[in-house]
C-alpha cells in the first residue's frame, strides 16, 4: 500500500492542528479559571475589609446602646461626658468610613451646593450608625436625662444596620460561590 506523500502530510498537519486546538482550549479553560480565582481573592479582600467594618460598627453601636444604661450621676466628675464624646467621634469617622464602602447615590441631582464626598443621598446602610449618632448626642450628659428615648432609637438604629449590612455581606451566598469554585479548582 503506498500513501501519498501529501497525504501523509496532511494527516499530520490536521494532528497538530488538533493537538494545537486542544492545548488552546486547556490554556483558555486554566486562564478562565485563573481570572474567576483573582476576581474571588479580589472580592474576598473587599468583604474582610467589609466585614471589618461592620464589625466595628456594631460594637460601637452596642456601646452606644449601653451607655444609656449608665448614670452619668455615679460617674466621676466628666466621666460621662467624656464616654459620650469619645463614643460620638468614634460614631462619626464610622460613618465617613463607611462612605468608602457605600458612596451616597443620584449625585447629580441632589446636593450640588455640598463637598463631592456629601452630594446625593446616603446609602441606607449607613442610615442606622447616623441615627445612632443622633441619639447619643441627645443623651443629657448632666442627668442622663432622654437616655430611656435614646436607648430605644439607638436599638431601632442597631437593628436597621444589622438588616442592611447582612442584605449586603450575604454569607450564605458567599459560601456557595465558594463551595462553586472550590469544585471548579478540583476539576482543573
Amino acid at each position: 500500500m503506498n500513501i501519498e506523500p501529501s497525504v501523509v502530510i496532511s494527516a499530520v498537519a490536521v494532528t497538530i492542528a488538533a493537538a494545537s486546538a486542544a492545548v488552546s482550549f486547556r490554556n483558555y479553560r486554566r486562564e478562565r479559571l485563573n481570572q474567576k480565582i483573582q476576581a474571588a481573592k479580589w472580592q474576598k479582600e473587599y468583604f474582610v475589609d467589609l466585614l471589618k467594618w461592620s464589625d466595628e460598627s456594631m460594637l460601637l453601636l452596642s456601646e452606644a446602646l449601653h451607655l444609656c444604661d449608665l448614670d452619668p450621676q455615679k460617674c466621676g466628675k466628666g466621666e460621662f461626658f467624656n464616654i459620650r464624646h469619645t463614643l460620638r467621634v468614634k460614631l462619626s469617622a464610622q460613618i465617613d468610613k463607611g462612605r468608602w464602602f457605600f458612596p451616597n447615590y443620584v449625585v447629580d441631582e441632589y446636593g450640588q451646593h455640598k463637598e463631592e464626598a456629601y452630594r446625593g443621598y446616603r446609602h441606607k446602610v449607613l442610615d442606622g450608625l447616623v441615627y445612632a449618632y443622633r441619639a447619643v448626642t441627645k443623651i443629657n450628659y448632666v442627668n442622663g436625662s432622654n437616655g430611656e428615648e435614646s436607648r430605644e432609637s439607638i436599638y431601632r438604629a442597631k437593628r436597621q444596620f444589622t438588616s442592611e449590612i447582612q442584605k449586603l455581606l450575604a454569607p450564605e451566598t458567599r459560601d456557595a460561590e465558594f463551595n462553586k469554585l472550590t469544585k471548579l479548582v478540583a476539576q482543573a
